[in-house]
């Protein structure tokens, strides 16, 4: 099976698979074919290439209608990965009164549904990550949740403008270069 460097409709440049005897539809956009051409060239960046005589040059900016038909696309798989490390940030084990507590989804929930009735037993205890039963007050449930929660703004604070950053980027190098 050949490959073909090529310009799609939507302005996206890619390499597509070709079975033996087939062609592209819209040959005029077919920037390299290995039948015709030769194998495919090492060191190609999509969205940077052009055709120049038998050679394909690598430019120094995108084409644009390749930076349009992806940045979109980029942009969105750029944010989902922040939400990803964002989760994975506030849900992670914190560092609390010297011990180490969990701070996933379900515990973070039960910790709220415990706080909300206003007390707590005499004998009121919380597991940390080894599982050992540790006296806790009412208090000193208050302050987990706080550190929880301080820690919960900090990281949304760093999502908000991360997100910030991806939606005013106008290259794929500005996306790229937003990271966690």
């Amino acid at each position: 099976m050949r490959r073909m460097l090529v310009n799609k409709p939507n302005g996206e440049q890619t390499i597509i698979p070709v079975l033996d005897g087939g062609k592209y539809n819209d040959s005029a956009n077919v920037l390299w074919d290995e039948l015709a051409d030769g194998p495919m060239p090492v060191g190609i960046v999509l969205g940077k290439m052009a055709r120049q005589g038998s050679s394909l040059v690598e430019l120094q900016d995108y084409i644009p209608a390749h930076l349009n038909a992806v940045l979109p696309v980029t942009k969105a798989a750029k944010i989902e990965s922040l939400i990803t490390c964002y989760e994975a940030e506030i849900y992670a084990y914190i560092v609390h009164t010297e011990k180490t507590w969990a701070a996933d989804k379900k515990t973070q929930e039960i910790l709220a549904q415990v706080l909300a009735v206003g007390s707590v037993p005499l004998d009121m205890y919380w597991r940390d990550i080894t599982g050992t039963s540790n006296p806790m007050t009412y208090a000193d449930l208050q302050s987990l949740a706080s550190a929880i929660l301080a820690r919960g703004l900090v990281a949304d604070t760093k999502l908000a403008e991360k997100i910030t950053a991806v939606n005013a980027a106008t290259t794929l190098t500005q996306v790229d270069s937003v990271t966690w």
